[in-house]
């Protein structure tokens, strides 16, 4: 059972049809979400210019691996979607599959941001990061220089004992909000379309960048599962690849409604001093949407309901 933004669940003894997509029932599975990404990561290399492998890995790191952390206390078993995130229900460090593919997957993450090709290298994912790779009888080095997703700008930086001629592929993510221009040592060299990868094939020099801005932006998804309620239409918020989560005062089963059309959310939501990637809603002062990764023991959901009264 899938939901949107990478949970995943494969919990045993449960019904799960195709597209029901539960809101309440073992949503954010820990281990079924480090399975999902250890096989889009297989298919990622075995088709490597196919981008929307790396696109499931990123939002099940972000919006699952993170989300089941409970700062160092340890991590927990579902992230439920709507309500709480249940700690004392799913336990926290008892054990279980979770626990253990959940490890797995944290000490794996740095293999998820780049991979390597006969001919040069891929730049998968978007993390401050230095990688040194064999090519050509040559040992290349690139630097990421980022701070994403916190901020959008990326700087690639490229160290060589002597000039070589290399392809470096840079993904174009399917939540791009447009077509993204690509900057070698600050003049144009090219420009990617979102879904995609975009290759650089050069010959590279000592101290060469590759710069661009990450065009991120909000997109609001209808919730279309089986616990969909007549009238009730839900959606849910995501900015670039991050789960958003609606917290404030709610009815827990139910969640809460915002009232405004989904066409006018984004318009009313202003991103809040000092707390990057947290958003008031201009006229609804209970509220705020967070990254779902910081929610912690707050009433919350990923589904509000959106529409006018």
């Amino acid at each position: 059972m899938g939901t949107r933004a990478g949970s995943i669940a494969i919990c045993e003894f449960d019904i799960y049809p195709p597209r029901s997509y539960y809101l309440h029932k073992h949503t954010g599975e820990l281990c079924g979400s480090a399975f999902w990404t250890r096989l889009n990561q297989r298919f990622h290399l075995l088709y490597p210019e196919q981008e929307k492998y790396v696109n499931e890995i990123e939002k099940s790191i972000y919006n699952v691996g993170l989300a089941n952390q409970v700062g160092s206390k340890g991590i927990i078993y579902h992230a439920d979607l709507v309500g709480r995130k249940n700690f004392d229900r799913t336990g926290i460090a008892i054990n279980t599959c979770c626990e253990g593919q959940g490890t797995r997957l944290y000490s794996s993450l740095p293999e998820y941001i780049y991979s390597i090709a006969a001919d040069g290298l891929y730049v998968n994912l978007f993390e401050a990061s230095t990688i040194t790779w064999q090519q050509a009888g040559q040992s290349p080095q690139l630097k990421m220089l980022t701070r994403f997703p916190f901020k959008p700008d990326v700087q690639l930086r490229l160290s060589l004992a002597q000039p070589m001629r290399s392809k470096i592929r840079v993904r174009i993510p399917t939540w791009a909000a447009t077509e993204i221009p690509i900057l070698v040592n600050g003049t144009p060299a090219a420009t990617g379309k979102p879904g995609s990868y975009q290759t650089l094939d050069r010959t590279w020099s000592d101290g060469d960048t590759i710069s661009f801005v990450l065009p991120v932006d909000f997109r609001l998804t209808q919730y279309l599962g089986l616990e969909r309620v007549p009238g009730q239409e839900r959606y849910a918020l995501e900015y670039g690849p991050i789960l958003l989560a609606l917290v404030g005062p709610m009815d827990e089963r139910e969640g809460t409604r915002i009232a405004s059309l989904p066409e006018n959310l984004v318009k009313r939501l202003k991103p809040k001093v000092g707390q990057p990637l947290h958003f008031s809603i201009d006229g609804d002062a209970e509220h705020e949407y967070m990254p779902y990764w910081e929610v912690t023991d707050q009433v919350f959901t990923c589904y509000p309901i959106i529409g006018n009264p």
